[in-house]
């Protein structure tokens, strides 16, 4: 830093904001990792796609976590989205359904049959582990 008193002169000032850049990196990248951490025994699970289907969209050192599936938003939102329609063997047995391109919600809430899974889990997350999150955010770019 250069400081000149003389009447005129200009004052010439430089921080390096290097050290605190990097850290504010790490510490989205941190938080990240703990977001799908914290949300992951919330996810519903029926085999693990939707689980492993977590992704960083503007990259692990980006503001965004995702999890990419088809059916994913419907998991989120929680609620069985139609027309859905049944189809049945020539004795009358439900075989599965028809699904048509366009769904609506049908306001039925989806059921969830792994125990500690839900709908809205990142929320829920944010609800047990903010506080939590935003300590790790300030510890990690040296905030006391």
């Amino acid at each position: 830093m250069k400081l000149d008193t003389t009447v005129g002169n200009v004052v010439d000032i430089h921080i390096d904001t290097s050290r605190l850049d990097r850290n504010i990196k790490e510490a989205q990248r941190l938080l990240n990792m703990q977001i799908v951490a914290d949300c992951d025994p919330l996810v519903p699970f029926q085999q693990g796609a939707l689980r492993n289907s977590v992704d960083y969209p503007e990259g692990v050192y980006g503001g965004e976590v995702a999890w990419n599936t088809p059916y994913a938003h419907y998991q989120y939102i929680g609620e069985v989205y139609g027309q859905n329609i049944p189809v049945y063997d020539g004795d009358g047995n439900l075989t599965g359904y028809f699904f048509t391109p366009k769904k609506s919600p049908t306001g039925r809430p989806l059921k969830y049959h792994t125990s500690g899974t839900t709908d809205h889990w990142f929320d829920k997350a944010k609800e047990r582990h903010g506080d939590e999150w935003l300590k790790l955010v300030k510890d990690t770019i040296g905030e006391r």
